[in-house]
């Protein structure tokens, strides 16, 4: 099974923890562990200092550093592959399949990271091949389900270690691809999804509340972006399309 770690705050979220506690055996992952480093308390003003500018948040700093802490452990214990998911991760029935499909595509591949949430944004479908599941991409998704490899962990961890942060964990993800030269691709279709997007959760980087309105408002915008926007919006479409492969 793949090394599984999962972002977590380590107070004040004991409700995602026994989310993720019970949700992830039922789903076939029962060894994983949690990124309990990095809680906005540890960010000492040495580690803002060398790590962030001052355009982020709290919270997205904190986000920052736990997904940098997880690829530090990856680079330090050489791990060939991971997979990181956040705290909120709600994953398909049959994830641990779909998983063992994407590992087939992936064993030519060396210096990836494969975005596998949904995002409320889907691979077109004039994109889409039969019974292939990754799709080179030129942008990223948020990251709530990610996994990549030893070679796209060290190159991020060298950079982050080298250059102040300005922009949230995914974003920056998606901007380092051509500089650092590894391949990004999405999934399809997405196997996870994040609970602080549909409701299930408050979500501190957003300031979202959970509750039905939450929820009902996220189905609507979300179905709207994944089955309307991803199929007629240009810009969208473009990024599939004469996609450069490292």
């Amino acid at each position: 099974m793949i090394k599984t770690f999962v972002i977590h705050v380590s107070k004040g979220y004991e409700d995602r923890r026994k989310h993720i506690d019970s949700h992830l055996p039922e789903r076939g992952i029962t060894d994983y562990e949690y990124m309990l480093r990095g809680d906005i308390d540890d960010l000492s003003d040495d580690i803002r200092n060398h790590f962030f500018g001052e355009s982020m948040s709290l919270p997205e700093k904190s986000c920052f550093y736990k997904h940098y802490l997880v690829m530090k452990r990856v680079v330090e214990e050489k791990i060939p592959q991971v997979l990181v998911l956040e705290d909120d991760a709600l994953l398909e029935p049959d994830f641990l399949d779909q998983l063992s499909l994407i590992s087939l595509e992936l064993r030519k591949q060396s210096k990836y990271l494969v975005n596998i949430e949904e995002a409320s944004s889907l691979v077109p479908v004039s994109i889409r091949v039969p019974k292939q599941k990754l799709y080179l991409c030129e942008v990223n998704k948020l990251a709530g389900g990610l996994i990549y490899d030893y070679s796209m962990a060290e190159a991020v961890v060298t950079y982050v270690e080298s250059y102040t942060q300005d922009a949230p964990i995914d974003t920056t993800l998606g901007k380092l691809r051509h500089l650092l030269g590894y391949n990004l691709f999405w999934v399809h279709p997405p196997l996870v999804k994040q609970g602080s997007k549909s409701g299930l959760f408050d979500s501190e980087l957003s300031g979202r509340k959970a509750g039905f309105y939450t929820a009902f408002r996220a189905w609507f915008k979300d179905n709207y972006k994944k089955h309307i926007l991803s199929n007629l919006k240009a810009k969208h479409l473009a990024h599939f399309k004469n996609i450069t492969k490292y």
